[in-house]
C-alpha cells in the first residue's frame, strides 16, 4: 500500500468513527429510540457527505456493540436495551479477567444484598405480594420449569429497590446463576431436588423479613440465601458428574450474552 492510499484509507476510517460516534449519541440519547430504522445508507451517505463505504463501516461499529442490528432488504434498526449492553459487557469482562463461577455469584449476591436493604423501605406492598407469589411457586418437578421461577423470583428481588441500574446489572448475572442451576438440575436431578427444598425455607424467610421491614433480618437472610446457593453450584462443579471447567464457564457467559441480543434483535 502506498504512502497516499494509506493516508486516504485512515482518513475514511476516522471519518468513520466520528460518524459512528454520532449516530451512538442519537441512539444514546433517544433520538434513535430502539425500534427505529436508521436512515437509509444512501442518505446517511448524503447526511455526512461521506461515501456508501465509509457510512457500512460506522453501521458495523454499531452492530459489533448491539446498538443496532441489519435487516437483508430492509435496512439497520435501532436494537440498543439497558439489558443487552449490561449483557454484553459483563460477559467481557467475565471472559476477558476469567472470573470464576465463585467470582460472578459474589458480586451477585453483594448487588441483591443491595437491592434487599433499599427494599425494605422502598417496595411497595404490591411489590412484596408478587415476591411471596414467585417464592412459594419455587417448588416444581421440573428442573426446567423451577429455572424459570427462579428467575421471576431473583429478578423480582433485584427490582424491589427500585434502582434501574441496580435491576439491569443484577438481570445478566441472574441469568448466569440460573442457567448453572438448571445445568446441576439436568445433569444431578436428586442433588437438585434435596437443594430446592433446603433452599425455599431461605426464599420465605427472606420474604417474610421483606415484609416485616426489617432491614437486619432481610439482609441477613438474603445473605445466607446466597451463600447456600454459592456453596450447592460450587460443590456441584467440582464433582465429576457435574463437572464445569473454567472453558465450560465461559461458554456459557457468552452463550447467554449472544442470547440475550438474539431476543432484543
Amino acid at each position: 500500500m502506498s504512502v497516499d492510499a494509506g493516508a486516504r484509507k485512515f482518513a475514511r476510517e476516522r471519518v468513520s468513527d466520528l460518524i459512528y460516534e454520532d449516530l451512538r449519541d442519537r441512539i444514546l440519547s433517544g433520538a434513535l429510540p430502539h425500534g427505529a430504522r436508521l436512515p437509509a445508507e444512501r442518505d446517511l451517505a448524503a447526511e455526512y457527505g461521506v461515501s456508501g463505504q465509509t457510512v457500512r463501516e460506522s453501521i458495523r461499529a454499531l452492530t459489533a456493540m448491539g446498538l443496532v442490528s441489519s435487516k437483508q432488504g430492509r435496512g439497520a434498526f435501532v436494537t440498543a436495551r439497558s439489558d443487552s449492553l449490561t449483557a454484553f459487557s459483563l460477559a467481557s469482562v467475565i471472559q476477558l479477567d476469567k472470573l470464576g463461577v465463585a467470582d460472578v455469584l459474589g458480586v451477585l449476591g453483594a448487588l441483591l444484598t443491595h437491592a434487599t436493604a433499599l427494599g425494605v423501605t422502598r417496595a411497595s406492598d404490591e411489590d412484596l405480594a408478587q415476591l411471596r407469589e414467585s417464592a412459594e411457586n419455587m417448588l416444581v418437578p421440573s428442573p426446567e420449569k423451577s429455572a424459570e421461577n427462579l428467575s421471576v423470583f431473583l429478578r423480582r428481588l433485584a427490582a424491589v429497590g427500585h434502582n434501574p441500574l441496580l435491576a439491569v446489572l443484577c438481570g445478566f448475572l441472574i441469568d448466569v446463576q440460573v442457567r448453572l442451576a438448571l445445568e446441576l438440575g439436568t445433569k444431578r436431578p436428586t442433588a437438585w431436588k434435596k437443594a430446592a427444598g433446603a433452599l425455599q425455607d431461605d426464599r420465605m424467610a427472606l420474604v417474610a423479613a421483606l415484609e416485616a421491614r426489617d432491614a437486619e433480618r432481610a439482609v441477613m437472610c438474603l445473605e445466607t440465601y446466597s451463600d447456600r446457593m454459592r456453596e450447592l453450584i460450587d460443590t456441584a462443579s467440582q464433582s465429576k458428574r457435574f463437572r464445569l471447567t473454567d472453558t465450560d464457564f465461559a461458554r456459557l457467559v457468552s452463550q447467554l450474552s449472544a442470547d440475550q441480543k438474539k431476543l432484543l434483535d
